[in-house]
């Protein structure tokens, strides 16, 4: 009797890419699996810490179908990128843009930049790190390039990271009069 060979299924070399990014982690899932792991390690190491809100702010920006839904989230993501690479990842305007956008301001959210297009490095690369001092090097290279990928929108960044630091310098000054 002739019994026809039996086929092999066809497994993937690699893991499946993420649609938004392009890492190559096993799809959505497994690069969200791989953010979430990296944020917990933030808590644990101080040298992760430091750049744990350019690591959320890069994600973001390169997922921001999930991240960036509305105007506010938009613009604090961006800015975020703003403050941590051209303010010196200042903890203080950092949570100036976030009192100023918790409020009734009114922000207008640009395009997205196109998926593909949202920079070179990935989240993969700061998974890929052992040690925290290349992972804090990783990390800002990867919120770079992703800064990069949104240039035409730098100065809407940076007109709303000046508008949050007037903001607390104006509400500052009025606790200081009321005294």
């Amino acid at each position: 009797m002739n019994v026809p060979p039996q086929r092999q299924p066809s497994v993937p070399s690699e893991p499946a890419p993420c649609p938004a990014c392009g890492a190559r982690l096993g799809g959505r899932a497994g690069c969200q699996a791989a953010f979430d792991a990296l944020c917990a390690a933030s808590w644990a190491s101080p040298a992760r810490g430091a750049v744990h809100n350019l690591l959320v702010d890069a994600y973001c920006m390169q997922h921001p179908e999930d991240y960036c839904r509305s105007a506010k989230s938009y613009a604090a993501h961006l800015t975020g990128l703003s403050c941590g690479l051209e303010a010196g990842g200042d903890s203080r305007l950092y949570w100036a843009v976030a009192r100023w956008l918790d409020g009734s301001q009114e922000v207008t959210k640009p395009a997205l930049a196109a998926t593909g297009a949202r920079g070179a490095v990935t989240v993969a690369s700061a998974v890929a790190c052992a040690d925290d001092a290349h992972y804090t090097v990783v990390v800002r290279a990867w919120a770079a390039t992703v800064w990069e990928a949104y240039r035409e929108q730098h100065d809407l960044a940076r007109g709303w990271r000046m508008a949050a630091a007037a903001a607390t310098r104006d509400a500052n000054s009025g606790a200081g009069a009321r005294r």
